[in-house]
């Protein structure tokens, strides 16, 4: 199994522990009819580097904390920069005109901090992106804080040694000791909010700036088109992987593509096969066209499987999703509302980025009573060109009905639902 994984560029090489994880860019690269910059050959080059050719890297394998890699292809920022330790935003040279990166660091969430990522004030061409994240990442390797956990990130790495310091020895760890500044290129980015508009409820909530990859979709290539599937809670069995690979080999050019948002992409499909497409079963399953608040719905493992969680997250994300995408409408326009879940507080299902995040907790509803599953819920996530971090608005809520009218109130005042 491991070997053939390998064969497709695919390894479990730094999937976990301290050190880099997979490099993450567009999910619609090369097909995307809006995109400034097709990430797919750069996160092929800089996981090449942090994998070493799939033998693995030791220069790179003792981190402080673990560390997480993107390259943005859009405005529309599908790979979460802000959350990054390393983000490089495609940019050109005012000088010669070629293709580079300007650079975010430190963005990362936590149990006890989160922070978004800050701009390092540097451009690199694309040729030296890998030294880059070499330089970035050996500072943080020799420079990091070891202590305890909740503190390791690179952020407190930028912290503890000062801006300008870490800045300054990153600089020293290029080629020729140069790291040129921000203001030596333009950025190619448009602005996301400009250009898709939507006019929220509250100013303070742009909760549908980006577009959705779900649905259909026509690719820059001609006559061809992707169609987004919604996985809720990207929850897959084997007979599911076997049925989208036979999808993606019959109507498209055997290619599965897979979101940071626990979601499914079949590129290249021949319109005049799109028909056809929408009739197969898997695709029945996980239909391109969700409920508003399925679309949107992210989780960890849950309790089913980590010892760490202290709820059930996906079973019961996706009954409470499903129950009020029952009840509720939302404004038209409105491309998607994300609730995010995490089953403790190391908040693997991102819950500060989602418009509503829950965070797992046990719940003592009477003191005769043995303690139930229950959430922490916050409001108010924002990603994209304007990242927010959602705030805490009630604690230790039991799952059930309590819950759900309380979802319920902040969906109908803060993201205009109303009652169908």
């Amino acid at each position: 199994i491991l070997s053939t994984l390998e064969s497709l560029g695919i390894t479990s090489l730094q999937s976990g522990m301290d050190n880099v994880r997979n490099v993450a860019g567009s999910p619609i690269a090369g097909i995307d009819p809006q995109e400034v910059y097709d990430t797919r050959a750069m996160c092929q080059a800089l996981t090449e580097y942090v994998t070493q050719g799939y033998d693995g890297n030791p220069a790179i394998s003792n981190l402080p904390r673990k560390f997480n890699i993107c390259v943005v292809g859009s405005a529309d920022m599908f790979e979460h920069p802000h959350i990054n330790d390393i983000a490089l935003v495609p940019a050109k040279s005012n000088d010669n005109g070629k293709l580079g990166f300007h650079v975010e660091v430190g963005g990362f969430l936590s149990s006890t901090r989160c922070a978004d990522a800050i701009p390092l004030d540097a451009f690199v061409a694309e040729a030296d992106a890998a030294a880059l994240c070499h330089a970035i990442l050996t500072t943080f390797r020799d420079y990091g804080v070891r202590g305890p956990r909740t503190k390791t990130r690179l952020m407190w790495c930028i912290d503890e040694m000062g801006f300008d310091n870490f800045r300054d020895e990153v600089a020293r760890r290029m080629p020729g000791g140069n790291l040129p500044r921000a203001s030596e290129a333009t950025t190619l980015l448009p602005d996301a909010i400009a250009h898709h508009p939507i006019d929220p409820i509250d100013e303070s909530h742009h909760h549908s700036t980006r577009r959705s990859v779900l649905g259909i979709h026509d690719q820059k290539q001609d006559g061809l088109q992707w169609a987004g599937l919604c996985v809720p809670t990207g929850s897959l069995e084997p007979g599911d992987m076997t049925a989208l690979a036979n999808i993606a080999d019959k109507f498209g050019s055997g290619e599965v593509r897979l979101t940071v948002d626990q979601n499914v992409i079949i590129p290249n499909i021949p319109k005049e096969k799109m028909d056809a497409f929408l009739e197969e079963p898997i695709v029945q399953k996980f239909t391109p066209f969700p409920g508003m608040l399925v679309a949107g719905l992210v989780s960890c493992t849950g309790a089913r499987w980590c010892p760490q969680a202290q709820i059930h997250t996906k079973s019961n994300a996706l009954e409470l999703a499903q129950r009020l995408d029952e009840q509720l409408s939302f404004p038209e326009g409105t491309n998607e509302v994300r609730m995010h879940w995490s089953g403790c507080p190391n908040v693997c299902g991102q819950s500060q980025v989602g418009d509503v995040g829950f965070i797992g907790t046990s719940v003592k509803v009477s003191k005769d009573q043995a303690a139930v599953e229950g959430v922490n819920l916050l409001e108010g996530g924002r990603i994209g060109q304007a990242p927010a971090e959602a705030q805490l608005v009630d604690k230790k809520v039991p799952l059930g009905d309590e819950l759900e009218q309380k979802v319920k109130a902040i969906l109908m005042e803060k993201y205009g639902a109303v009652e169908k």
